[in-house]
């Protein structure tokens, strides 16, 4: 089953991870030079003015992630594909954690020393899918509309260009506005909708596939190239959330 993100568990929910053998197009797990360093740690800064960090996931951060997930379990109308019943035990989530890494990556957002929202993505394991990647995010709700999902987000595709992804992709309810103004902000565009596809206690749910081609060149090299700016202080106004 296909997933629904922000709020939205990780995508690899109910699902081990298998790894796939590397394909010729991968780069190597521990990739070398300043993009892999800074996509393990990457300041931003929140819209309230608090310093915050997109880092890699530890084992350390399973209850603080579990959290959030609970948290978003119980909210209604629903934000996140999974019913409290499937919760995960903190030895799940490490086992289901992702290293950064060809075949995928789980991401958290620090702010303040304190987890606030965490994101999973997981690469295509066959060939002909292998130049794309599911990802869901989740962000606890008094972090949310401060740009921490911004910061997941572009770290996310940070990770995407550096080992050759060139699609992401993600699902999300119809009613979960902010989510979706966030990702459309962004660049991510609506594909189609999966009319019941996926069925809770109290009904059916549409899901909203969306996503978007992830260029080798950064944002931020393409906004020198053509003279345009990048996000800054006036987006704010027209952003979703997150």
């Amino acid at each position: 089953m296909r997933r629904c993100a922000s709020s939205s568990e990780p995508a690899s929910v109910r699902r081990s991870l298998t790894r796939c053998a590397p394909q010729p197009n991968d780069r190597a797990s521990s990739p070398k030079g300043i993009t892999s360093l800074v996509a393990r740690a990457v300041p931003f800064v929140t819209r309230d003015g608090r310093k915050g960090t997109v880092r890699e996931a530890r084992s350390s951060d399973a209850r603080a992630c579990l959290a959030i997930v609970a948290e978003a379990a119980r909210e209604r109308p629903r934000t996140l594909a999974v019913l409290e019943k499937e919760l995960w035990k903190p030895r799940d989530w490490r086992k289901h954690r992702i290293p950064w890494g060809p075949h995928g990556v789980s991401l958290v957002a620090e702010v303040g020393g304190e987890v606030v929202a965490h994101l999973n993505a997981e690469r295509g394991r066959r060939m002909v899918t292998r130049h794309s990647a599911e990802f869901g995010i989740t962000v606890t709700a008094r972090a949310r509309d401060t740009g921490v999902g911004r910061a997941l987000i572009t770290t996310l595709e940070t990770w995407a260009r550096e080992y050759g992804i060139t699609r992401m992709a993600l699902g999300v309810f119809p009613g979960n506005a902010r989510a979706h103004g966030l990702y459309r902000s962004l660049g991510y565009e609506d594909e189609g909708v999966e009319r019941a596809g996926m069925v809770f206690p109290e009904g059916d749910q549409d899901v909203v596939r969306m996503s978007k081609r992830i260029s080798s060149v950064p944002p931020e090299q393409q906004a020198q190239a053509t003279g345009t700016r990048g996000y800054d202080e006036g987006d704010r106004s027209r952003d979703g959330g997150g």
